[in-house]
């Protein structure tokens, strides 16, 4: 967040310096030591006033903020067939008038810490329906464990693969998620032959395809929207919310859509 952060300052000086070069610079009625003292003058303002670009990275956040909600709106719609469906990765209830989905990966800090609330939601709320999109992004362990989780579910237990994985406090290795399998009672040959096979690298495809369109920067993402009968409601606002967020917060999204 701090590199982000700093990125975006650098971005805004940078932004702020060249506009204001170019405005005095396409102005002819100065000449080249004019142009140059307004230079000058402008550079020394903002070195003075270092809150000025704090205050314009901030208003450049908000607004790269908001146009990406927009766009991941229009998206979410636009996609909403394979958004809203896949029961293998999905808990609660499957026909529920609200549908919360949630990009995540195992080794995210923030999933993991998101992890106890979306249980709690599901143990809260009898007409919510979660479903869970695998998007590994940090690396080669990310990924094999979500062909891992995927297998469970071609055996019925991915919630229970699912809520073991987010729950260690190591960094995901080929043995702990063996030794997870394995714990969970999965028919080890068939896991191994799943994690392995094509549509398990499939669907992770068409999670990051989707993760594409939405324009995803990182997990956890979710979208809270209104699914009568477990099916996207036309017409209807979905919400986007791109990172963590409190539990009230989220039930309060989840009631605004079932009111919908």
């Amino acid at each position: 967040m701090k590199l982000k952060r700093l990125v975006t300052v650098c971005a805004a000086s940078t932004f702020m310096m060249t506009m204001a070069a170019e405005v005095v610079m396409a102005a002819e009625s100065f000449n080249p030591t004019q142009t140059k003292s307004i230079q000058t003058i402008v550079h020394d303002y903002l070195v003075k006033n270092p809150e000025v670009l704090v205050e314009a990275s901030q208003n450049l956040q908000k607004k790269q903020q908001e146009a990406m909600t927009e766009q991941a709106k229009v998206a979410i719609v636009d996609h909403a067939a394979q958004l809203f469906s896949g029961n293998m990765t999905s808990v609660g209830n499957l026909k529920g008038n609200v549908t919360l989905v949630e990009f995540f990966d195992y080794q995210c800090i923030h999933c993991k810490k998101m992890s106890p609330v979306v249980s709690e939601l599901i143990k809260k709320d009898a007409n919510l329906r979660v479903i869970y999109k695998e998007f590994p992004i940090f690396g080669k362990s990310s990924e094999m464990a979500s062909k891992a989780a995927l297998a469970a579910a071609a055996q019925g237990k991915y919630q229970a693969m699912h809520d073991a994985l987010l729950g260690q406090d190591k960094s995901l290795t080929d043995e702990i998620v063996n030794t997870v399998a394995k714990s969970i009672g999965l028919n080890m040959t068939k896991f191994d032959a799943d994690v392995k096979s094509k549509s398990v690298s499939d669907q992770l495809d068409a999670n990051r395809e989707l993760a594409e369109q939405l324009k995803l920067m990182g997990t956890p993402a979710f979208i809270v929207a209104s699914t009568p009968a477990g099916q996207f409601k036309s017409g209807s606002q979905p919400t986007f919310i791109p990172g963590a967020i409190s539990l009230t917060s989220l039930q309060d999204l989840i009631k605004k859509a079932g009111a919908n």
